[in-house]
């Protein structure tokens, strides 16, 4: 049981990574430039700094939601980027998100949030 709990998290940031990649490369398909999205502890070295952003699964306070999990997960991802490329950025470092929306709980909030840091790299 212990190593099934120790394999469990990095088989989570493996996937989230998967589906990050698949968000970048779909705005890079649509004619934008492609935004990396990093995890962890630190961000990236020697980029600039451009400011904060947020990812929201909602579009508006009436957005009941109701989108299957991975729908509300890739919308929330690509708000995260299309908010980086409006600041001129490459690259999102995710310093918090909020995922309440992966159970269904009558009357609970289904929405995904990602904030992070952007920054251009070379």
């Amino acid at each position: 049981m212990q190593v099934i709990n120790k394999i469990r998290k990095p088989i989570k940031y493996a996937l989230l990574l998967i589906l990050l990649g698949y968000v970048a490369l779909s705005a890079h398909a649509e004619g934008n430039k492609p935004v990396i999205i990093t995890l962890g502890d630190e961000g990236p070295g020697g980029c600039e700094l451009l400011g904060k952003v947020k990812g929201s699964s909602k579009e508006s306070e009436t957005d009941a939601g109701d989108a299957p999990y991975t729908e509300r997960l890739i919308k929330a991802r690509r708000n995260l980027v299309a908010e980086a490329q409006q600041l001129g950025g490459n690259n999102v470092h995710v310093i918090h998100s909020n995922n309440t929306g992966k159970y269904e709980f009558p009357g609970m909030d289904k929405e995904i949030i990602f904030i992070g840091n952007v920054y251009r790299c070379e």
